[in-house]
């Protein structure tokens, strides 16, 4: 190779490669209003909620999250990965939770009012959890002084950016 051609291809790829390393984590997070935020700051810094397991350099010794991650409120990549969330929902009593699994962008209401829909039918216990990825799934829980009276609760499946997220219809119905 001809000598004088090496400082110019040096210098291009090193034009090429500093960019490169230049580049930061991208954070994928839910902001307040349901919407999918991505960004270069942690998710906890602009109010928002992670939805990708934190990286190995957000992790501490000893399985700590650094920068208020949570890592119990990732996406569900499958259909048991979803109900699974759900169900430890249910256990925990927790709406919010439920609520990060939800695609409130496209649902039709504000996420502050699906927060207290779901606050209602979290109160109840579950009964059980039927359907699939194309049909939705139905969210049954016992009807308080209903003896064996179940509420059912739709929520259509959605897929988006890799994840199963729930869309939630606004009516359950009663059934004896």
């Amino acid at each position: 190779m001809n000598r004088h051609l090496i400082p110019p291809v040096l210098c291009t790829l090193l034009a090429i490669a500093v960019p490169a390393a230049a580049q930061t984590a991208i954070h994928r997070c839910v902001g307040t209003d349901g919407r999918p935020a991505f960004t270069d700051q942690p998710c906890a810094t602009i109010g928002a909620t992670p939805v990708l397991p934190p990286t190995a350099t957000s992790a501490r010794p000893g399985g700590a999250v650094a920068d208020g991650a949570s890592v119990g409120l990732l996406c569900a990549k499958s259909l048991a990965d979803l109900r699974g969330s759900i169900a430890q929902a249910f256990a925990l009593k927790s709406a919010n939770r439920i609520g990060g699994l939800v695609l409130w962008n496209a649902s039709g209401q504000s996420a502050a009012e699906g927060i207290r829909g779901i606050e209602a039918l979290i109160r109840q216990p579950l009964v059980s959890l039927d359907g699939d990825e194309a049909a939705g799934i139905d969210v049954a829980t016992s009807v308080p002084g209903g003896g064996l009276a179940t509420r059912r609760t739709h929520f259509d499946v959605v897929r988006d950016s890799g994840c199963l997220w729930l869309r939630p219809r606004p009516q359950p119905s009663a059934s004896p």
